[in-house]
């Protein structure tokens, strides 16, 4: 083994923290790793292959690419995954594959002899870890027939590295997870036919959506003047104004923001827009100047909408079926008549009902539709 200096070690250590980021997650670390402890394959298993799931391996490898996701095009992937030597090992515990199977029963394998032998891996030794999810992960590596034996430095070696990798992998995870949901909730906002708009520290504008910047272009009782919300009607103007200082005021001293609403004329004669303006949380420790502080919703009450059905079915888990239902109350139907419109029993209805009561977490057909028309609804 190849005994890694301290600023090897650091640069390791950086590798696997910023692995979840890399276009092949973990490749730069897992080639670290191979070359300390004198390796020629190193793999993360996220998810073995099981089903219609061809699973998810991140490798390391001369012979093989770096990245398997959902991948049949291999024999390992393909059929011999169910023969696979060393699973389920004890959570955390460095194993050798020697303590599994003997070197004469593997070499009678089909593992061994299509997936294995043409790779080069002979000897092996890894460790099985938990993800963010609680969920097994496995971690590999392997030498050739003609190389020693992983011995006891390497074990050490690895089973100093596990906690990291354990905790590197559950992060990342977690970062991935919450930059989905932020983009999922992102791209919904952005579509909602309420306008968004939202102020930095000094109230000027950080970020809006396509519904306000429709809105600003009419220039029909605000606009955006100096990167900030201007409203036509000085006194409007003055609360907006008065309203944000209240909100900044409360940020800088830690105390607790108001929320207010005003009315905003529109000298086309269409009815007001409603103006929100909410605060937000804010961390003192780490939030960076130039970020949202607080959010000002618009609602422009003649504006009609139309419910997203793919986003429904992506935030709640919601079958067709219950989305149909969904849209049908939410658009003002009682159950009778969604169901008698979707052709359907009253009994199938109410039972989709108690389903998509139970998926979106509330417990009533009113909290249902508020639900559904404050967090899906697109304007049309």
């Amino acid at each position: 083994m190849n005994q890694p200096s301290l600023e090897m070690l650091s640069s390791l250590l950086a590798a696997l923290y910023d692995g979840h980021i890399e276009e092949d997650p973990y490749s730069a670390f897992l080639t670290a790793m191979r070359n300390s402890i004198d390796a020629n394959f190193a793999s993360i298993t996220m998810r073995e292959p099981q089903g219609d799931d061809g699973g998810l391996m991140f490798v390391s490898c001369e012979q093989l690419q770096k990245t398997f996701v959902d991948d049949r095009n291999n024999p390992y992937s393909d059929r011999y995954y169910t023969s696979n030597l060393m699973t389920n090992l004890p959570w955390g515990k460095v194993v050798s594959l020697d303590e599994c199977l003997s070197y004469r029963s593997l070499e009678q394998t089909e593992l061994y002899r299509y997936c294995m032998s043409p790779i080069g891996i002979y000897h092996m030794i890894g460790v099985d870890l938990r993800n963010a999810n609680g969920q097994r992960f496995s971690v590999r590596f392997g030498r050739p027939k003609d190389a020693a034996n992983f011995g006891d430095e390497e074990r050490s070696f690895l089973n100093l590295m596990a906690g990291h990798i354990q905790r590197a992998v559950a992060n990342g995870m977690q970062i991935i997870q919450l930059d989905k949901e932020r983009k999922l909730y992102s791209s919904t906002f952005a579509r909602q036919a309420v306008g968004i708009i939202s102020l930095d520290e000094r109230g000027k504008v950080v970020t809006r959506n396509t519904v306000a910047d429709n809105l600003i272009r009419l220039k029909d009782g605000f606009s955006i003047v100096n990167e900030q919300i201007y409203v036509e009607s000085p006194t409007t103007r003055g609360k907006l104004n008065e309203y944000i200082e209240a909100i900044v005021q409360a940020q800088r001293t830690q105390e607790p923001a108001p929320t207010n609403a005003i009315a905003v004329e529109r000298p086309s004669g269409k009815a007001d827009l409603e103006f929100l303006i909410k605060p937000m949380m804010i961390d003192k420790t780490v939030e960076p100047g130039h970020t949202p502080h607080m959010i000002v919703f618009i609602n422009e009450p003649e504006r009609s909408y139309e419910i997203d059905t793919k986003i429904l079915m992506s935030l709640y888990g919601l079958t067709n079926a219950e989305v149909n239902l969904s849209k049908r109350l939410a658009e003002g139907a009682n159950l009778d008549q969604a169901a008698t419109d979707l052709g359907i029993a009253r009994n199938t209805a109410r039972a989709q009902l108690r389903s998509i009561f139970a998926k979106t977490g509330v417990s009533r057909q009113s909290m249902l539709v508020s639900l559904i028309l404050k967090s899906v609804v697109t304007y049309s």
